[in-house]
Order: C-alpha cells, then sequence, then structure tokens
C-alpha cells in the first residue's frame, strides 16, 4: 500500500485516539476525501461539524466490532442510517466521507467505501444503501470470501484495503 497513505491513517487515529477529534478528521478529510473536500475548505463549517460528530452517536459503538453486529437488527440500522445521514448531508463530507468519517471513530465496527466501491458492489449512497453494504461486507468475511485479508489491523479495515486494491487503487498494490 502506499506509504504516505498509510501515515495518514496512522496519524488520524494517533489525533483522536490523543483527544484531538476534530483535528484527526480534517486532516483524513483533506487527503483522503480531497476530491470532494477541497470545494468546499474556505466555506467548510469546523463548529458545524464538530457539533454534527457530538451529535452523533458512536458512544453506542465503541464496545462493539463489526464480526458480531447483527445488522437485521432494526434499532442498530437506524442508528447506522442517523449517523450517516448526519455525516453525508454535511457540505464537504458527503456519502464516501462520512463512512471514513465513521471509521475512523469506530475503527472496529464501521468500513470505508468510495464510489469505485459502490458500484462494484451494485449499493446505493442514501443510508439505507451503507447498511446494505455493511450487510453484505459481514455476509463475504463470514463466508471467507475476502481473499489474503491483512491480520495486522482491524476487521474492517482489513477489508477495506481488500475493497482498495481489488477496485479502488489497484495500481498501487501492484508489485
Amino acid at each position: 500500500m502506499e506509504e504516505v497513505r498509510d501515515k495518514v491513517h496512522d496519524w488520524t487515529l494517533e489525533l483522536i485516539n490523543e483527544g484531538k477529534v476534530l483535528q484527526g478528521l480534517i486532516l483524513m478529510l483533506s487527503t483522503w476525501n480531497f476530491a470532494y473536500f477541497r470545494y468546499h475548505i474556505k466555506d467548510f463549517d469546523l463548529s458545524g461539524f464538530e457539533k454534527t460528530i457530538n451529535e452523533c452517536d458512536f458512544d453506542y459503538f465503541k464496545d462493539k466490532n463489526f464480526e458480531e453486529m447483527d445488522f437485521n437488527d432494526e434499532e442498530l440500522k437506524e442508528r447506522i442510517i442517523k449517523i450517516y445521514r448526519q455525516l453525508s448531508s454535511f457540505k464537504g463530507v458527503k456519502f464516501v466521507g462520512a463512512t471514513k468519517v465513521m471509521y475512523f471513530l469506530c475503527p472496529k465496527v464501521f468500513i470505508m467505501w468510495d464510489g469505485k466501491i459502490i458500484k462494484h458492489y451494485k449499493v446505493k449512497t442514501a443510508p439505507g444503501g451503507y447498511v446494505e453494504f455493511m450487510k453484505k461486507m459481514q455476509e463475504m468475511y463470514k463466508k471467507r470470501m475476502f481473499e489474503k485479508l491483512e491480520k495486522s489491523v482491524s476487521i474492517p479495515r482489513a477489508i477495506d484495503i481488500y475493497n482498495l486494491s481489488k477496485y479502488s487503487m489497484p495500481k498501487f498494490f501492484d508489485k
């Protein structure tokens, strides 16, 4: 994988773990979500973004992990949909950035996506589509359909790396 990309991932998690959540997320959005974020950097509402993050119920997911979640559970689906809707409607974040924010705030639960991953799995960018994506990823994981998942990272990150290497950025993973 591309070395700088890995470092941004690690730096973002370090900043968040040090309590610098806003700084970590802005670092990530300005690098990993730059295709959209760059158009809104001048008018990005930092205080509104921080307020949105604080209003999202990430605490519910802190002690959970992707492998054990029941994506058919209506309460769980509604919680995910509510967070995704709040984040994806924020100017400068949208649907790709929303999943990245969700992942970095709960890296053992959420999986990131991008346009190419969305297209490959034929899911919708609507909030319910993200839940369906998560459910599909879990089903594929449980059926061992992902080849050679990275073992030194969380399962959601390993699936993300797999999807990046196959669908989003295969040239960066060619050896």
